[in-house]
């Protein structure tokens, strides 16, 4: 699969940066966040790049994460696919509490990224504008092209993807092979547009955040196929030194029935040790 990544022009602080960072739990939701703030991307098929209970969904086929900035007023839109990393951002500090630092064209750029419980991490963004002018039509966007099923051998890439919030609500999924992943957004409801995507026809390729609210997927939107999945966030205006900030989380769980039959598991246990106490 194919996908282009934005020729872009920028003024930086920081050097593009291969640090990298792992956040999260053995027993859970683990990531290894690279200084772009992408999942890394750039290892071998199967290398962590986003993983629950040691199942990964990012790094199988064609390995993809990405954010994506744009405003009529700045330079060019960018996005940080495939180790690009045009925000200059570095690494601040790492551990529970992950930070990234970094400035385009007059942009201040801030992402802190948190462990909140072992199955969800919590971003929190936040823009500053540096630029002696108002900065119009910001968008932001965040995406991913989950292949879990490919985890657990059964040479399918696709997951089933589904919208489950809107608005203030905001959450699409990915499920395959026993988990589900849901990337969800933890911003006020009234504070921006906001809205979850999935790129019918695309697994791979960023998505403008501008085209994702625009389309209007509906409560219960889904398909069953290799596609990405992402958060769009329209942020209006930021003013002369004015600060926007807005975060979403990245949780996965077991689906119901994985649950079943752990339960089914747990029971069965439990009678086999009564009948050996008897």
């Amino acid at each position: 699969m194919n996908f282009k990544i934005a020729t872009i022009g920028l003024l930086s602080l920081f050097a593009a940066s291969a640090q990298a960072a792992v956040i999260g739990s053995d027993a859970g939701i683990k990531a290894d966040i690279v200084a772009s703030g992408n999942f890394n991307n750039e290892g071998a098929d199967g290398a962590l790049g986003l993983s629950y209970n040691g199942k990964e969904w990012i790094n199988w086929g064609t390995h993809s994460s990405w954010t994506w900035l744009s405003a009529s007023n700045l330079a060019s839109p960018v996005n940080t696919l495939g180790g690009n990393n045009p925000l200059g951002a570095s690494i601040l500090a790492s551990g529970s509490n992950f930070v990234l630092n970094g400035f385009f064209d007059g942009l201040t750029f801030i992402q802190t990224a948190t462990l909140n419980n072992p199955n969800q991490i919590g971003f929190t963004i936040s823009l500053t504008n540096n630029t002696g002018k108002d900065i119009t039509d910001v968008f932001w966007g965040v995406g991913l092209d989950p292949d879990i099923n490919i985890a657990f051998g059964t040479s399918n890439y696709a997951t089933i993807n589904a919208i489950t919030g809107l608005g203030g609500n905001a959450a699409v999924s990915a499920s395959g092979s026993g988990q589900t992943l849901t990337l969800a957004n933890t911003t006020s409801a009234s504070a921006f547009n906001i809205a979850a995507y999935i790129n019918g026809g695309d697994c791979c390729s960023p998505v403008d955040p501008a085209i994702a609210l625009a389309a209007g997927q509906i409560l219960g939107y889904s398909t069953n196929s290799d596609y990405s999945i992402s958060l769009a966030y329209g942020l209006g205006t930021i003013g002369i030194g004015k600060t926007v900030t807005f975060g979403y989380s990245i949780a996965a769980v077991p689906e119901p029935e994985t649950y079943a039959l752990m339960l089914a598991g747990l029971g069965l246990i439990g009678f086999t040790a009564r009948r050996r106490k008897n």
